[in-house]
């Protein structure tokens, strides 16, 4: 969605400068961007056309482990049949969200969740999220393919389901700044479990733009934490404006080559 809304006509656009592309989904009562079988199908062909690889994220307004059961009743109903219908595109990755709180489309100051603060009602959510992946499980017959984003709250709470074998993480380096957590200890700290990073710059609260509103130092240091990783997972540009993905692809050019 960084030319305009038609999923085609993004994929098309993008296919020149990338490998890897993140189709993002959304769906309320009033409005979807869900492609419809044909749609998929002309993807899968442009994808193998262009030697593209494709990730899916689940839309954010699912609610999969909330405490109220109808909400959680149509998470649990919606996003399967989603992962079900792109099956065709044979997708690497799909990322979901666990929303501890009602999901925002933009981030609130103040309002995330350290590992330091009272527990509350994390049990509880912790047990509901347990049961919603063993349910995506019995779609994706395994944990490879869900990736779960820390969000508004730090991925140590991710952290049950990692080991329980439950699913993956996608991190999200441009929350960890919001919630103003140390990049490269997560990075280190759950490096077992990362297939996929979501790399976006972060001035105050405003995401999801240019990297060249990182400090170019700190950028260097994460970049260097997965190169002495041998990560082979996918770093995936979290952008939504042309010039920012322009200008973000041309300062990861000049630190790895033209390759």
């Amino acid at each position: 969605m960084i030319f305009g809304a038609d999923l085609l006509a993004n994929v098309r656009r993008l296919a020149a400068s990338v490998q890897v592309i993140e189709i993002v989904l959304f769906k309320t009562p009033d409005l979807h961007n869900l492609p419809s079988p044909s749609e998929i199908a002309e993807l899968k062909r442009i994808g193998a056309g262009e030697n593209l690889r494709f990730s899916v994220h689940l839309p954010a307004s699912l609610e999969p482990a909330s405490a109220d059961r109808q909400t959680r009743k149509a998470a649990l109903a919606d996003g399967p049949e989603i992962c079900r219908r792109f099956a065709a595109l044979d997708p690497e990755h799909f990322i979901l969200h666990l929303p501890f709180s009602k999901p925002t489309l933009v981030p609130i100051p103040d309002f995330y969740f350290h590992e330091k603060q009272p527990r509350s009602d994390w049990d509880a959510w912790t047990a509901r999220a347990a049961e919603a992946l063993e349910q995506f499980q019995k779609t994706l017959a395994g944990p490879e393919r869900l990736l779960v984003e820390n969000i508004n709250y730090s991925p140590c709470f991710l952290t049950p389901f990692l080991e329980a074998d439950l699913c993956r993480l996608c991190l999200d380096i441009g929350h960890l700044l919001l919630g103003r957590e140390p990049v490269a200890a997560h990075l280190e700290q759950f490096r077992a479990w990362i297939r996929e990073i979501h790399l976006h710059g972060v001035v105050g609260y405003n995401e999801h733009i240019s990297l060249r509103h990182l400090p170019e130092q700190r950028l260097g240091k994460w970049l260097q934490v997965l190169e002495g990783q041998d990560y082979r997972g996918w770093i995936n540009l979290e952008l939504f404006d042309p010039q920012d993905l322009q200008e973000s692809l041309q300062l990861l050019r000049d630190r790895f080559g033209s390759g």
